[in-house]
């Protein structure tokens, strides 16, 4: 809180953030070279201003461009109001040698700041000439004493503005002692990329298989979804305020068909935190505080078509209104926007609003909003259209009678755009989780997510059946090549040998006891080339063992029929014909 509250105040003409900047930070930085002379310039005639309004670009920076993150110079002025978490060694202005938490932090925390302090009603965004001011309350907020009850009142405002803070209140208010991922599962758009959740017994499990104290830290640190990230992020915030309070609690899962045990912090709801989610909503005497909805806040930077599904939401949002409304009302008024959506798709909107922390009822098969909106602007001139990969999403969407929408994100994995190598081992790690997930947990197969080096992504069996899976992500489509024929090709070679040690990690022992008949399968975007002939190479060479590959709409399918009972798992274990698997819509 008290670096919001410094992000605000450089706004400020009055505030002794503003004050310290100019005095002190700036030319310490400046001494130490750490910011340019020309930066250094335009900061200081920006802050002397009064009323200040600075363009955006000027409070974020401009990074590292093509260095190091960790050598860039401070180039944003909100940059220079955090401090980074390291310690460095630089010179006071008297050119003595101290020793310091770094006295700037990079260009992503600084926008993160600045989209917190915009979200929540303390600083306003002006499209029109992108930039940014101090509002009425964060003047109030930034001018305030330190725990005083002026500083207490902004913050409580500002906060209870802000959607996802009310979902995570919400959610500890029907529920003592959740997790970051009992709350993050529930928090966001499910079946879009930058709203995952990682399955707890999943991290459990990492946790309880890290050998050294170093992988357990590792565990930790990485293994979190977006929406976990939030969750605690969030949470921390509620906890600064006393509206929550932590603890950590023993949880045990199974999971590979062992237990696991570890100890996770949880989150409890405090009377005071019930006090301010009452205030939030309001009541019949009094009014809830207005949400502030901008349109970013709409989908992840992260998601597919990331606009179109912000313009879709936004649209929908204006739609809504006290009056409740059906689906089909609200997708005949979508049209005057040219939205021709599927009530499948609305339904699907709004119970992303609702998990982002908006209050819309649901009663007499009709759709109320209960809360004020503000700040929610269409944008005027913005490319927002479907294509290919979407209408995909969509077709595919009103398909799932029986099936979890959240395994929509599966087709963003399979068809992952990702053009670094960190980001695509990212997405191709977060395909496996949920790939697995979906055929574990929503299905009724036994299995697992291996995929660490020199083992399957995925292993899965039903009775006798047992079957060895490789997620291939790919925009483009997917054709077996040689090296891919031959990673399975290994991988059958070792269960059908299960020799000692061959691999050290002995992997097939990973299967059931029971299973005897064994398939292959590679799971992917969509078919295309000569698979079928690498199918049939990689079946003739190792004993006639059947395979099959499967494009990551059919997989759906699948999973949809045999959620209904409308496939068997015989009839999908005799699905295996070395050729692509195809079911019916």
């Amino acid at each position: 809180m008290k670096k919001l509250k410094a992000v605000t105040g450089i706004f400020s003409f009055n505030s002794i953030f503003n004050k310290n900047l100019l005095n002190e930070k700036l030319p310490l930085l400046l001494h130490n070279k750490l910011i340019s002379q020309s930066d250094y310039d335009a900061f200081v005639s920006h802050l002397k201003q009064n009323n200040i309004e600075i363009p955006y670009s000027i409070l974020k920076g401009k990074g590292s461009n093509t260095g190091s993150r960790k050598d860039a110079i401070c180039t944003g002025i909100i940059q220079a109001v955090i401090d980074a978490q390291k310690n460095v060694t630089i010179l006071t202005l008297k050119d003595e040698k101290i020793t310091v938490k770094k006295p700037y932090t990079d260009d992503w925390t600084a926008d993160g700041y600045l989209r917190w302090g915009i979200s929540c009603g303390l600083i306003e965004y002006i499209t029109e000439t992108d930039t940014c001011k101090i509002t009425e309350l964060g003047e109030r907020l930034a001018t305030s004493s330190d725990e005083s009850k002026i500083e207490y009142e902004c913050l409580t405002v500002a906060l209870l503005s802000y959607p996802p803070v009310i979902r995570v209140l919400s959610l500890l208010n029907e529920e003592d002692n959740l997790t970051k991922f009992n709350i993050g599962s529930r928090l966001g758009f499910k079946g879009e990329l930058g709203f995952t959740s990682v399955p707890q017994e999943v991290y459990l499990c990492d946790l309880g298989e890290a050998k050294t104290t170093s992988e357990k830290s590792t565990v930790r640190s990485n293994d979190e979804g977006d929406s976990d990230k939030y969750a605690r992020g969030i949470a921390s915030w509620l906890i600064q305020m006393g509206w929550v309070s932590s603890s950590n609690s023993k949880f045990t899962a199974t999971y590979r068909g062992k237990e696991y045990s570890g100890n996770l912090q949880t989150y409890s709801i405090t009377r005071a935190g019930e006090k301010a989610l009452t205030k939030a909503k309001g009541n019949s005497s009094r009014a809830g505080i207005p949400k502030i909805v901008m349109f970013e806040m709409l989908a992840s930077n992260k998601a597919h078509g990331a606009n179109y599904l912000r313009f879709q939401r936004a649209c929908l949002l204006k739609c809504l209104s006290n009056i409740g409304k059906t689906l089909k009302q609200l997708k005949n008024s979508l049209q005057k926007y040219n939205l021709d959506m599927t009530e499948a798709a609305v339904k699907d909107h709004i119970e992303g609003l609702i998990a982002i922390g908006i209050s819309i009822q649901f009663k007499d098969e009709k759709y109320k909003l209960l809360d004020k909106i503000k700040c929610l602007e269409l944008p005027v001139a913005l490319e927002t259209h479907s294509d290919d990969l979407m209408t995909l999403k969509e077709r595919v969407r009103q398909n799932l009678k029986a099936l979890n929408h959240k395994y929509l994100v599966l087709i963003d994995l399979a068809y992952s755009e990702a053009t670094s190598r960190a980001k695509k081992n990212l997405d191709a790690r977060e395909f496996e989780i949920q790939t697995a997930d979906l055929l574990t947990k929503e299905l009724n197969f036994t299995g697992e997510r291996l995929g660490d080096s020199n083992r399957p992504d995925i292993i899965i069996s039903y009775d006798t059946n047992g079957t060895i899976i490789d997620n291939k992500s790919y925009k483009d489509g997917f054709n077996i090549d040689k090296s891919c024929a031959d990673e399975m090709g290994r991988y059958i070679s070792e269960n059908q040998q299960r020799l000692p040690n061959i691999p050290s990690n002995e992997w097939w022992k990973e299967f059931d006891e029971k299973v005897t008949n064994f398939t292959f399968l590679f799971i992917t975007s969509f078919l295309k080339g000569n698979f079928k002939n690498q199918l049939e190479y990689i079946s003739t060479t190792h004993n006639g063992i059947k395979g099959a590959a499967i494009g990551v709409e059919n997989l759906l399918y699948m999973a949809e029929h045999l959620k209904c009972k409308n496939l068997s798992y015989g009839e999908f274990f005799d699905k295996f014909k070395n050729d692509e698997m195809i079911f019916d819509k």
